[in-house]
This record gives C-alpha cells, structure tokens and sequence, in this order.
C-alpha cells in the first residue's frame, strides 16, 4: 500500500491500521454467508461507502463554521478513516499534518488512482535519494484536528461512564480496533499522545491503572467537588498527559498518567491572576553537584507527588473543569444534585491542578512557606536554593518544580530534611541518579559524571537520524562560504524529515537544552543555527543536521565532576573568557564564550553575541571578561550566603594582554573611555582584590571552542580540558 501510494515509509502505521479496517469489513469464506468478523460481532451489515483506495488524492475543504479568512480548499491524500468521529484521516501535505474531517469532495476513482499508483511504480527506481541518504526519516507529531461539532464526540467519549448499554458499545468497538491497534503501536512504540490512542494501546491495561491512580490520589486530596454547571460559567477541559517514566540505565520503572486543566482555556482576571514557576537555573544545579562531590556526600533527589494539587488555589476565583475521559461518576451523585447526564455537571476546584497558569505560584509558595518553618533560609541570588546550617551541619536544596536537589556535609543531615518535610509527602528517591533528563552517576572517587545520551537517541529517533552518518566537529570551519552558498529560505512546512521551518524549530530546540545541560562542546554551533529560528536558511539546517551527527558519534560523552580541592579547603572559582572579534559579519559585533569553574569543575558556560560593537580585539575581549565577570560574581554570592565563600582572589583567566591591562587600571584609557561604564565595573572588582586577571596562551583558553569553529583535533583537545570524558 505504502509503495502504491507514493507515500513515505512514515505512513506504514497509518497503511497498517487501514488495511485492518477494511479487513474488519470484508467479506470472507471463514465465516457463515462470507459474512465480515464486524457483521459477526455486530449483527449489523458494515458501512463500506468510505472505503477508499489508501493514498487517494482529494479536495478538503474548509469547515462551514470556521474562520471566514481561512484557506477554502487544499489538495490531501487520504491515509485511514477515523474510528471516533465520522470523516477520513488526510494528509495536508503544504501544513505537514493529519486532520480528520467530513469536508472531502473530488476523491479520485479507483481507476484514478491505479493508473496514478502504477506510474509511480515504474518511476520508483529513477528517485533521487535526499542529501542525507543515511537517515530513515520517522514519523514526526502530527496535529489531527476534527471539524465535527465537539459536542457530539464529548458524548462519545464520556457517556459509556454513565450508562451500562453505553459500556457495552464501547467495549465492543475497542474489540473491533484491537487489531489495528496492535499494529500502530508496534510501529510507534511511544507513549499515547491522548486518552483514545492510550485505550487503544497494547498496554492498556497500564495506562488505565495509572489513570485509577491518578484519579484515587485527586480524590484523596479533596481537588474538586461536583456541581451544576451554569451556562455563564468559564469551563475549562482537561488532557490526559502519559509518559514511560525510566530509570537512569533506561529500564522501565512505571507508567505514569496525570490529568491536567488546558489552562489556555483560562482567562486573566476571572479564573487566574499572578504566574510563576520555581525553576532553578542550570548553574545552580551543578553548584550542588560540585559542593556534593567536595563534601563527599551523595547528593540525594527527592520528588513530590502530586505537588501542585497540596496548594490551595485562590479564594476568590471560581475555577471549573469538565469532568474527565475515563472517570466514573455514580447515578446517585448525578440524582443528588438533579443533573440527568454527565455533561450536566462540572468540576469545581478547591485545590490547584497542573495545567493551571498559577498552579506552580502556589506550589512554589507553599513549598516556600513549608521550608521557612522548617528552619531554612532562602538564598536571594536563587530564590530556588534553600540552606540551613544547624548542629548536624550544612543542608543544601535546590527546587526545580516538584524535583529537589539535596545535599549536604553530613547524610545525617540530609536524612533529616526530609523527615522534617514529612506533611509534604516527599519521596526520597535516593541517591540521584536522574535529573532533568540528565544521567547522573556517581563515581568510586565521590565525583560525577553527567550526561544527556536518553536525550539523545531521542533526537536521533525523533528526526529519522538513527543511522546517521557521524561527524567528528560540530561545525566545519568553512562556516562562512557555507553560509553564502546557502542562503535561500526554508519552506513553512513540509514532509516528515524534509527541510522545513517547523522541522529546524524542533531539531534547535532540542540541541539547546543539550548544549544548556551537559554538552558546552556544541554551544557554540547550537548559537550559531539560532540566530533565525523563525526565518531558517538551508545552511541553517545543514548546520543543524551536522550538530546532530556529532552528537550521533559521540553521544556517550559525559562531563566529569571530580573536586581539585580538599573537602576541608575554601572553594576555588575562576573563569576563563575569550571573544571572537567581529563574528558576526552583517553587523560587525564580536562572540562571548566563557567557562565557569568551582574547585576544578566546570558549572557554567556560555556562547553568545556582544550587545555592541567593538572597536579592537582589547575591547571585545574586555566586554566578554565583563560578561564572564558577571556569572563569576554571582556564583561567588551563591556560595557566599550558604557560607562556603570561595578564596579571593578569583582569577579570571584571559588570553588578551592588553584587556588585562585596562581591568588592572595600568593602561590608557584613551582606547577604552567610550566602553559602557556597566562594563566597567570589573575594574572596580580588580582594584579591591576581588578577581585577579591572569594571563593564558590562547592553545589552554578554554572558552575558545565556545566562540569559533575549529578544527577536529582542538575541539577533542579542549574538549578534554573541559572534562568532556
């Protein structure tokens, strides 16, 4: 079907679940009359008018009831039938997404597409293989919108919880796709993306207890209460979300369900006001990581169930949702408050729910109230770091949502924490092994090593580079002829794994979360491929292709976190800085890399364009030691208020001399009397001995490979200097 069709190997599910539904509906000799298995198990003769050859071409059409402006018609191919709504499952190719809609006129005959297919079929072998000819393109998300009334597949959704007929029909249709179900799953393994393909899953079962579980917790907290709804009212719907939680060697450890409100839905002043999320930043994440292996005690994770759920939510605000797909409510409740169905009654709220827009406001707020009592004092250069210092020792807690990151100089005193948080439910996960996507793994010699290689596959599988050539440097050093050669626009849209602006916004986003975390390797490249997110060029996307097949080679590269201090010396912070003079060549504004080290382990880095610009290298190497400066001082204030203040002076490690000479206020200001006096402030730092600049050769600058593209053999050098193992 998939070779008739002339479509891509990414629409073998969709060809796999097809073809189950037209055999469900076809007559065979196995059965009394050659009747088909839906007439056996229905008694009822099937529909076959929307049984159409698969990869038809048709017109779809815009729905009535839509937006005026939108476009009337497009050309789709039609890849399956829907199994919830009445209506074909198309292919807009120009939007690169799955609809389903009623709206399909001009679809070609069988004659049509035969001839159409049996063409396609003898030119098959003069195709031309796309530029990557190693990748096997994967299916990406697809957006399937329905155009019937919502109201009627709410009913179809919810209806079989009320009613004992309803629940027949509903077991009966899920016997009749169980097949094709099988088969779409086996060809995607992922997680649901809803409630219906979660029922549909070979792993049912899972999702369904997670869904109970889920559904007992929100109860046990008292979330919400049953009521009337009121035709005036804001109703929010909600969305089941599904993830595979796994552990950090990638074995399976539960399958997890949560409900959340579309808080999109919400409107400003009605049934929300104030936002905010308790979200530490990255570099406050490996200054506990570094503290734990100075103190040689295992930093420990912890996580709260169901966090957003023990807030309160806001007194004065009304918040109601629409009861859930998969929740049961009994007759009698429906009687007790006069209601005749279940689309009668709504949620009403008494606690927060994630989806929410203030929902982590009040989790973070509680949290914070909960810490305070405890005796912890929160840190004013992170508001997401926690300390307390009593009899046992130092306790450190950072808090990213509901994860926290604990550490201390004594596993007496980091058991006590939680124990002391014991109304909060806190689960103590032990040792961290997995954090934010990262693999955590402790060393024999109390060190860490960090990586992002889950993450990784990932991207790979997700982009269809899994077999992927590899390449030795994250960008080649003819960036720039590149970059002229290449400089027509990417297409709005486009096929699975075929250059588009929506395709290179996916593959960015990813690569700058790996390049945040754990790989300052591809900083620089990853900075270089953002800078047009929104209006891509095609060496943009090689670019980011070719970050990709680096990673893809070396994706079990880990940073390495071993202390160079003694557990009982004062911390030692430096950094390193360097800047690339007028990188940029359409405005002449120059690159700033930096590296951040505590006690000989790299916490911070950073790649990224001068506000200004400079008018010589001493300049441009002067601002990005300002910028280093910066990150330097605040990590020094961090460490400072949890009392562990680090040796002064701090060197600041530049590979300028006379850059060095104007932060030591030796040299004429003639050349540096224009520079921003914020800039300036750095000199102030030096005179008082709180940062040393240094002096280093250019060949041990690490911040080198953050500002520039280099060759194969000082990226793996540097690489190895930034304990990149």
């Amino acid at each position: 079907m998939i070779f008739a069709s002339g479509l891509s190997l990414t629409f073998w599910g969709d060809a796999a679940e097809y073809s189950t539904y037209t055999l469900n509906r076809s007559p065979t000799n196995s059965n009394p009359k050659r009747a088909s298995p839906l007439e056996v198990l229905t008694n009822k003769s099937p529909d076959l008018r929307n049984i159409v050859v698969f990869g038809s071409h048709c017109t779809v059409y815009r729905d009535p009831s839509k937006n005026a402006f939108a476009r009337r018609a497009q050309v789709g191919t039609i890849v399956g039938c829907s199994d919830e709504t009445k209506g074909f499952r198309v292919f807009i190719r120009k939007e690169n997404k799955v609809i389903t809609t009623q709206h399909v006129k001009n679809i070609e005959t069988l004659s049509e597409a035969q001839n159409r297919q049996l063409q396609l079929a003898l030119d098959d072998d003069d195709r031309a293989d796309s530029d990557e000819g190693t990748e096997t393109p994967v299916r990406q998300s697809s957006n399937v919108t329905a155009t019937k009334k919502p109201k009627k597949k709410k009913q179809w959704n919810r209806q079989p919880h009320v009613t004992r007929g309803a629940a027949k029909k509903a077991a009966a249709s899920q016997r009749e796709v169980a097949v094709s179900a099988d088969v779409v799953n086996h060809v995607f393994d992922r997680d649901p993306r809803n409630y219906g393909e979660a029922m549909k899953s070979k792993k049912r079962n899972e999702w369904q207890k997670a869904m109970r579980e889920e559904l007992d917790a929100l109860k046990r907290n008292e979330v919400w209460r049953l009521a009337l709804r009121s035709s005036k009212s804001n109703v929010l719907h909600s969305k089941w979300v599904f993830k595979t939680k796994t552990t950090a060697d990638g074995g399976l450890e539960r399958h997890k369900a949560r409900l959340v409100a579309c808080g999109n839905e919400q409107v400003f002043g009605v049934d929300y006001a104030l936002t905010f999320a308790a979200v530490m930043d990255m570099t406050t994440v490996k200054v506990i990581l570094a503290l734990a292996a100075t103190w040689g005690v295992p930093a420990k994770h912890g996580d709260v169930p169901n966090a957003y759920v023990k807030a309160e939510k806001e007194q004065h605000l009304e918040i109601l949702m629409h009861v859930p797909k998969g929740m049961t409510i009994d007759t009698r409740e429906l009687k007790e408050l006069g209601a005749t169905k279940i689309e009668d009654v709504v949620l009403e709220l008494k606690k927060s729910r994630y989806g929410l827009k203030q929902a982590g406001r009040l989790w973070s707020q509680l949290l914070n109230n909960r810490l305070l009592e405890a005796g912890f004092t929160r840190c004013i250069s992170d508001l997401c770091l926690y300390y307390k210092r009593d009899i046992d020792g130092v306790v450190i807690v950072g808090v990213y949502v509901d994860d926290l990151l604990v550490t201390g100089t004594s596993a007496v005193a980091v058991d006590g924490f939680f124990a002391s948080l014991e109304s909060l439910s806190i689960k103590d996960l032990g040792p961290v092994s997995k954090f934010l996507g990262m693999r955590v793994t402790r060393s024999e010699d109390r060190g860490y090593f960090l990586d992002q290689e889950e993450a990784i596959v990932d991207l790979l599988r997700d982009h269809g580079m899994t077999d992927a050539n590899s390449s030795r440097a994250p960008i080649g050093t003819d960036v720039y002829e590149v970059q002229c050669a290449d400089s027509g626009r990417l297409a709005d849209t486009g096929a699975p794994g075929q250059p588009s602006v929506r395709a290179f916004q996916s593959i960015v986003g990813s690569l700058l979360w790996v390049a945040r975390c754990t790989r300052p390797d591809i900083a620089f490249a990853v900075h270089k491929a953002t800078r047009q997110t929104h209006e891509p060029r095609i060496h943009d996307w090689k670019l980011a292709k070719r970050i990709v097949r680096y990673l893809s080679g070396t994706r079990g590269l880990k940073i390495s976190m071993k202390p160079a201090v003694e557990e009982t010396a004062q911390p030692v912070l430096m950094s390193y800085s360097d800047a690339d003079y007028e990188a940029d060549k359409a405005d002449r504004k120059s690159l700033t890399g930096s590296v951040i080290m505590l006690n000989g382990m790299i916490i911070s880095w950073c790649s990224k364009k001068q506000g200004g610009v400079a008018l010589s290298t001493m300049e441009s190497d002067f601002v990005a030691a300002s910028e280093a400066g910066r990150e330097l001082l605040g990590v020094r204030e961090t460490l400072s208020e949890i009392g562990e203040s680090p040796a002064l002076p701090m060197k600041m490690l530049i590979d300028n001399q006379a850059a060095i000479r104007q932060i030591e206020g030796e040299a004429s200001s003639t050349k540096a009397k224009h520079i921003d006096v914020r800039v300036k402030y750095l000199c102030d730092y030096a005179r008082r001995g709180i940062v040393v600049p240094q002096y280093v050769p250019s060949d041990l600058m690490l911040a080198d490979v953050l500002t520039k593209a280099l060759d194969t053999v000082k990226t793996v050098k540097l690489r190895s200097l930034l304990h990149i193992v």
